[in-house]
């Protein structure tokens, strides 16, 4: 090889080798763009997602995201947003009717829903009153907070009849019965049955009758129902006048439901007050007469029994004694009949709808709701 030949090589090599720091120059040089462009787009990215479920309302926050986490925040926000509370991640929906959940969050169960007697789910506050008629039973009430507080849940749920098995004037009935009127019981939908704490006077006075005892209707409830009030404070065993003129009553009665309504209870387990003992005297009345129950107090505590397909119930679940003060239940039957539902120490209100469906079927369901409106008893009738 000559020495201009090797010269020439040496130029040649020389100049592959600038050429080829020029491309990895160029190459490095792109790669960086290709890198700021990513980047930029990741980000741009990021703030798309994190700051539009703000701009919508919604309160999802976070710190740092990860790409593998894009997806759960897109479908957090979606149902964040989607609440009808920005302040919580639980989807609120309408009331689904029948399902007995919270579907709006609320607080209360099916509510706002067509109720029908053929199931004993939750009362629901709002029902068709061409197919039920609502009644409530409280009796052992006083003029105090408590009283107030029971009234509420029964406006609460609508009821139509109020039912006082006896004892309202232990301490002032004159408030007591101010109270009641003051949330639409009045005359014309409640009925009060005279307890041993009771006037007789004042009972026959909110009657408008001149005794004590026999049939009442209400003319919103035209032929619907019947309530037969007994005064087990005065002569009322078989051979009584009493008797004699309630017998007359149920056996002539045509209305669809008939409820008699006593203070001192034919029925009950042992407790601060023993049965009034005319049960052998009034139970076959009761049944040939068709009875669709009999509605009891006198004993402050709920008690429920199903006596051969008949309800007999124990009421004094009113607000003059509370809590640890209300009466014992020292057994758990009566006569051999088991109490299906005993309870102490529980205030509240009894609700019973009578489903007026069918007028060859006396069916009804109950329900007795605590102070905190909690059911802690539901029953159904055996008839029908």
């Amino acid at each position: 090889m000559t020495h201009t030949s090797f010269l020439n090589l040496i130029l040649v090599l020389k100049s592959f080798y600038i050429q080829s720091k020029l491309n990895t120059l160029l190459l490095k040089h792109f790669a960086l763009l290709m890198f700021i462009i990513c980047f930029s787009l990741i980000n741009l990215i990021y703030v798309t997602i994190m700051f539009s479920p703000i701009a919508l309302g919604s309160t999802m926050t976070s710190s740092i995201l990860d790409i593998k986490d894009v997806n759960y925040y897109f479908v957090t926000s979606v149902e964040t947003n989607r609440t009808t509370d920005s302040q919580q991640h639980v989807v609120s929906q309408p009331e689904v009717c029948g399902d007995r959940q919270d579907n709006d969050l609320n607080g209360l169960v099916d509510e706002n829903c067509s109720v029908e007697s053929s199931s004993v789910g939750n009362p629901a506050a709002n029902f068709n009153k061409s197919k039920t008629l609502r009644i409530g039973v409280v009796g052992d009430i006083d003029s105090n907070q408590g009283l107030t507080t029971q009234l509420e849940i029964a406006n609460h749920y609508n009821v139509q009849a109020l039912i006082i098995p006896g004892d309202f004037e232990y301490t002032n009935g004159k408030d007591v019965l101010s109270n009641i009127q003051s949330h639409g019981f009045t005359k014309e939908n409640t009925d009060i049955v005279v307890g041993n704490h009771d006037s007789g006077n004042e009972v026959m006075t909110w009657l408008g009758n001149n005794r004590t005892f026999g049939q009442v209707m209400f003319d919103f409830s035209g032929n619907k129902l019947a309530l037969f009030n007994i005064d087990a404070n005065i002569k009322s065993d078989c051979s009584s006048p009493q008797f004699e003129i309630l017998k007359s009553q149920i056996e002539s009665s045509k209305a669809l439901f008939k409820f008699a309504i006593v203070h001192q209870p034919f029925v009950t387990v042992k407790s601060d007050h023993p049965p009034n003992g005319e049960f052998d005297c009034y139970d076959p009345l009761f049944r040939a007469g068709r009875i669709d129950g009999i509605l009891q107090a006198h004993n402050h505590n709920y008690q429920r029994f199903n006596i051969h397909g008949l309800l007999y119930g124990v009421f004094g679940t009113g607000t003059h004694d509370t809590g640890s003060s209300m009466y014992p239940l020292n057994s758990d039957t009566w006569q051999g009949s088991d109490c299906l539902k005993c309870i102490t120490g529980e205030n509240g209100i009894t609700i019973i709808d009578l489903n007026l469906n069918n007028i060859n079927s006396n069916h009804f369901v109950g329900w007795f709701v605590n102070m905190e409106n909690q059911i802690l008893d539901r029953f159904e009738s055996s008839a029908g």
